[in-house]
């Protein structure tokens, strides 16, 4: 992964290396996927829903339902999905600098509930040059963005909580391939919600936003669940779950923990033995030392008596319940 330098100061013209290139792939077969250290690919401190402008028509209110935009004119003709495509609107960067943005396309994904943009930010206002906000592949094609509503606490500088913050005027434009983008195409949609039956009759909805939480925090390795991540991009797990959103795959892989909104709830084994900041268990020591599964001989951590099925984990607040297992090879560095 590529990461550009974050600008410092407000300029006139936004940096052009604010954006993050990566050459990383996407696998959802059978459970497989690849993780990430990044939450989103740029440092956008969200986007107003009420700053979208159309071509110059004026607007009577904007929402996003999933990732779609839906919204009226003034005299309140509704507009269509792909009417948005050309409108513009002003993004926050991580340093307080403002950025103009470009919807240029919208199309479908292999889920027919989510839908990917292509979006382009201004980049020199003078001579009315646009960049792909998130980046290109390693061929020159512009990546796309999944918007979701709301905000996550995230800064590439210096960890922070990696927690979703819910809004209803505010949304973020999730990059491809990275985590936020990467868990709903795995079918983790925050927008929506699974239904858990303890016996016919005896259900309850968990939200769509739990787990998508749960799934960032998997695949960046947060196992503090401090927003601090420990693996490398690129490497390969196997995810699966009790809800039919993931299926786990056939692999030699070992099991490495169950996860939790708030990171994982037990340890089996760290993906990585070291990361940019030392020893992955060392960290683990000092900041959550009580998750490793070592630490809790009387929890099955990965086993048919832990809280990730349901017959253990449906009455268990869900903040602490395992929503999430995954596998990963033991690590040899």
């Amino acid at each position: 992964m590529l990461f550009g330098s974050a600008c410092t100061e407000p300029t006139g013209e936004p940096e052009e290396e604010e954006v993050i290139t990566s050459v990383q792939a996407l696998s959802t077969t059978n459970g497989l996927a690849l993780n990430g250290l990044a939450l989103n690919g740029l440092a956008l401190n969200g986007l107003a829903l009420n700053g979208l402008a159309l071509n110059g028509l004026a607007l009577n209110g904007v929402t996003l339902e999933g990732t779609t935009f839906v919204g009226k004119t003034a005299s309140g003709a509704p507009l269509a999905p792909d009417a948005f495509v050309g409108g513009t609107l002003t993004g926050t960067l991580s340093n307080g600098q403002t950025i103009k943005l470009r919807i240029d396309d919208r199309v479908p994904s292999t889920r027919p509930d989510v839908f990917l943009y292509e979006v382009s930010y201004l980049s020199n206002t003078s001579q009315n040059t646009w960049k792909s906000l998130c980046g290109t592949t390693s061929s020159g094609t512009p990546r796309r963005a999944i918007p979701l509503a709301g905000t996550w606490d995230y800064s590439q500088k210096k960890p922070t909580s990696g927690m979703h913050q819910p809004s209803d005027t505010t949304f973020t434009f999730a990059c491809r391939p990275f985590a936020i983008a990467k868990c709903v195409e795995l079918g983790y949609k925050p927008w929506s919600s699974v239904t858990e039956c303890a016996t016919p009759g005896v259900c309850k909805e968990i939200p769509g936003a739990l787990l998508h939480q749960t799934c960032t925090r998997m695949l960046r390795a947060d196992y503090c669940g401090d927003g601090v991540p420990h693996t490398q991009d690129g490497t390969p797990v196997d995810v699966w779950d009790e809800f039919g959103i993931q299926d786990a795959a056939v692999t030699d892989f070992a099991f490495e923990a169950e996860w939790t909104p708030m990171g994982a709830r037990c340890i089996e084994h760290t993906r990585w033995h070291g990361d940019t900041g030392g020893s992955v268990a060392a960290y683990v020591n000092k900041v959550c030392k009580s998750r490793w599964a070592s630490a809790q001989p009387t929890y099955d951590c990965g086993g048919s008596s832990s809280t990730l099925h349901t017959a253990k984990g449906f009455g268990v607040p869900l903040l602490a319940r395992s929503l999430i297992g995954n596998e990963s090879a033991l690590p040899t560095d």
